[in-house]
Order: C-alpha cells, then sequence, then structure tokens
C-alpha cells in the first residue's frame, strides 16, 4: 500500500500589498500519495501554481495545514525549507532555466555542488541522469546550442540527481513545439513508472491525460479529482 505523500487541508493562501489583499486558495484539501502523477490543470489565474509552489516549499501557506511525509511544514523556517527544496523535491520549469553558456553536464551537476556532493559523483550521477532522459550524447554540448526540447531534457535530468521524493513540473510543454511536448510527456510518464512521483501543473488537456489523475482547480479551489480512465503516450520516432 502506497504511504502518503502530501496532504493539505484547509490551505488558504493571501497575498498582501500594501493595503491590499488578494485571496487566492480558499480552503484547498488535497492528499498525494507516493507513486502518483497527478496534473493540477486549471485557466491562468485558478491558484494551480500556487498551490505547487506551496507544496514544492516556495511559498507559504496564509492559513491551513500542510504534511509532507506525515511531517506539518507549515510553520518551518526558511533554512528548513531550503532544505527540504533541496533533498525532496526536483523542478522543471517552462523556460528551462538553464545556464545558457554552460555545458549540458555541468548544467545538470549544479544541484549537487549545492548538496555538497564531492565531484567524482556529480558526474556520475549527471551522466546517468542524462541517459535516462536520452541525452548520454550531449554531455559537452553547451546549453544555448540544443533544440528547447532538448533543453527541457536537460533541466528534467537535473531534477532528477538528488533523487527528490517529488518532481514538480510547471507548464513544462508551454515553450516546446507539439512533437518535443510529446516527447517530454513520454519522459514523465516513464519517469512516473520507474516509481517517481510527478505532480504537473498545465492549462492543457492533452498535457494533463499523459497523468494518472487529474484534479481541477478553479478561482481557488479543487472543483474536481478524478482518475484518467485513458491515458495518453507518446511513442517516439525512431
Amino acid at each position: 500500500m502506497a504511504n502518503t505523500l502530501i496532504e493539505l487541508k484547509d490551505v488558504t493562501k493571501k497575498y498582501v500589498n500594501g493595503e491590499v489583499v488578494t485571496p487566492v486558495l480558499h480552503g484547498v484539501t488535497l492528499d498525494i500519495e507516493e507513486g502518483e502523477f497527478v496534473a493540477l490543470m486549471g485557466p491562468s489565474g485558478s491558484g494551480k501554481s500556487t498551490i505547487m509552489h506551496i507544496l514544492g516549499f516556495l511559498d507559504r501557506l496564509t492559513s491551513g495545514s500542510y504534511r509532507f511525509k506525515g511531517k506539518d511544514v507549515s510553520e518551518l523556517g526558511d533554512n528548513e525549507l531550503a532544505y527540504l527544496r533541496r533533498d525532496e523535491v526536483g523542478f522543471v520549469f517552462q523556460f528551462f532555466n538553464l545556464i545558457s553558456n554552460t555545458t549540458v553536464l555541468e548544467n545538470t551537476m549544479l544541484p549537487m555542488l549545492y548538496a555538497e556532493v564531492p565531484r567524482p559523483e556529480r558526474i556520475a550521477r549527471a551522466k546517468k541522469a542524462l541517459e535516462n532522459v536520452g541525452l548520454g550524447h550531449r554531455t559537452e554540448h553547451i546549453a544555448n546550442q540544443i533544440s528547447g526540447g532538448e533543453r527541457q531534457r536537460v533541466a528534467i535530468a537535473r531534477a532528477l540527481v538528488n533523487n527528490p521524493s517529488i518532481i514538480f513540473a510547471d507548464e513544462p510543454t508551454g515553450n516546446l513545439d507539439t512533437q518535443s511536448g510529446l516527447e517530454i510527456l513520454q519522459i514523465f510518464q516513464n519517469l512516473n513508472e520507474a516509481g517517481h512521483t510527478v505532480i504537473m501543473v498545465t492549462h492543457e488537456q492533452e498535457a494533463a491525460e499523459f497523468a494518472k489523475r487529474i484534479v481541477r482547480v478553479r478561482d481557488g479551489n479543487i472543483v474536481s479529482d478524478e482518475a484518467v480512465s485513458r491515458r495518453r503516450t507518446h511513442k517516439f520516432a525512431k
């Protein structure tokens, strides 16, 4: 039986700018188990990215509770949240966030530098992660000299190198052509089938159907939470 990885209960989020208070989340309750592939889906401004930022320790909730692996993280300090981000989660963003004039290998090794992993181990783990996303032959290429789809694969490899408990992907296909986007979604599906927990934010129905479960968010509330009855897949072109 899978263990519960994430438990949100009655979570609200308000942003305060001077005297202006902007409510974003209105009592969100959500459980995610280890090994799931969940798509958070909704239109722009729905609150789905705010949920992901709270889940990934990038933002704090206003009220309610957040338990990660059974531990209440709602009141942790900045340093404790930074350790959780470093050790427990990997992030993949729409615009890749690579260092453009650095090699694919060096970009992939970066999270391990912060974790003070010895360089020989950093190299070995980065090469293995790049092999896992089909880029073992690109290690010495400069990041700004490869395609958008390949850059996103580098970002996925970088997210994997510290062996995180969970991978967060925020609109990971939003900056890619259709074919490259489908290949990226298949990589996430393969990683999930290998045991990784994946949470993906998207506004695209086709992308969401690569997940096992779709949680729909609108106006700061979860409006539906359903298993995907027929998952999409994509076969790589040879």
